[in-house]
């Protein structure tokens, strides 16, 4: 009661009317810890320090519902990220940048319109992904992020979706974007669209998830730098294709993923990426393990991006010179640890290890190739 009343004042203060929902809730996550990284490249500095959102990225929200019928609700979402340690706004500065959406629900499903996490994406109201990985695409680089695209928080503007109800264990999702990243541009051509499915099946200890996103590029390109390649005007549609599934058997609990990523010029945050138009494969097992009270948690994961050229030209129309070629290839594995006690149902405390090994191009770089140790403190809210 006393956090739909806190809820009740702050949606009244963001809107300067009273409220009359039915049911509003106020709820987040708070992470901080301290975290050491070690990069494998000789001459890199290591870095430690107080961190927020290890485990689970940092967070604020306000849901509720309000009852229309016997079988329609009103339903929405705000949420957004904030670091624990410096208090800033994450996902670049959004107040509601984690997911912010509105729409109808009943027996025949939910459908909203606004900012969503995709089915395949980890995290959000409407993931399907996320079970599949004993982090929960959590804990940095040990989380499935660190290898599959969609995997690591995809999330999208000016989005559709539909989610069905489950049936006999089944549930299936489909959605669209009319612009991925920011507001929509005159022409549908100028907007980078996405098409985003989803489906899954649990039955007794049998849980499986398949997840396949189609991100197109706009019809005018992106231009490229002297760091970023440029991405043509008529490249392909970038695909990504996720199976997982997990099988528990009380004392472990089995998990295994797979992905392929066709002409990937996005990262997960629809930014160009510096290798556009490469085909990865990627992989992960793992297990979790209840022990001592709390979850032990282990799994490794590997991808194999092929090798790709690029141009690095502002122009996405110029002609490409030699002095201008790029070729790369960009591998990665990573191996990890770690283990979760709770307090109480709202509170636990975490320690993990995880070793991130680039390989090929991003051998040696920073962020990519290096040793990270977290020790932290998780409460829900």
């Amino acid at each position: 009661m006393k956090k739909n009343l806190i809820a009740l004042a702050l949606l009244g203060a963001f809107s300067g009317a009273a409220l009359a929902q039915s049911n509003v809730t106020l709820y987040g996550i708070l992470d901080i810890n301290f975290q050491y990284q070690d990069p494998d490249g000789s001459g890199q500095s290591s870095t430690r320090g107080i961190n927020s959102g290890h485990q689970s990225g940092s967070r604020w929200g306000v849901r509720g519902s309000e009852a229309l019928s016997p079988n329609l609700n009103a339903v929405f979402t705000i949420e957004g990220g904030y670091a624990a340690d410096t208090g800033v706004q994450g996902q670049g500065g959004r107040l509601f940048g984690r997911q912010a959406w509105a729409g109808l629900s009943g027996g025949w499903g939910t459908l909203v319109a606004g900012r969503v996490a995709t089915f395949s994406s980890g995290t959000g109201s409407f993931d399907m992904f996320g079970n599949t990985d004993p982090f929960l695409t959590g804990f940095g680089d040990s989380g499935l992020g660190s290898t599959f695209t969609s995997a690591g928080a995809l999330r999208l503007d000016n989005s559709v979706l539909y989610s069905s109800p489950t049936f006999g264990g089944f549930k299936f999702g489909a959605g669209y974007s009319f612009n991925g990243n920011g507001t929509e541009g005159a022409g549908s051509g100028n907007n980078n669209r996405v098409i985003f499915l989803g489906a899954n099946f649990a039955r007794g200890p049998f849980f499986a998830v398949v997840t396949y996103d189609i991100i197109d590029v706009n019809d005018n390109g992106i231009a490229g730098s002297a760091t970023t390649p440029r991405v043509s005007a008529n490249a392909s549609d970038q695909k990504h294709l996720q199976v997982g599934a997990t099988f528990d058997l009380k004392f472990l609990k089995i998990h295994g993923a797979y992905a392929k990523e066709d002409n990937v010029y996005f990262t997960s945050g629809l930014a160009v990426q510096p290798d556009p138009g490469a085909d990865a494969d990627a992989w992960m097992a793992g297990l979790s393990v209840p022990i001592l009270g709390g979850t032990l948690l282990g799994s490794y994961q590997r991808r194999s991006g092929d090798s790709v050229t690029t141009c690095l030209l502002a122009s996405t129309t110029a002609a490409c010179p030699v002095t201008a070629l790029s070729t790369r290839e960009r591998d990665r594995d990573v191996w990890a640890i770690g283990f979760t006690y709770p307090f109480s149902r709202r509170t636990n405390a975490y320690i993990s290890f995880s070793d991130s090994d680039g390989e090929k191009f991003i051998n040696n770089s920073a962020t990519l190739d290096r040793r990270e140790y977290t020790v932290g403190i998780r409460h829900l809210f």
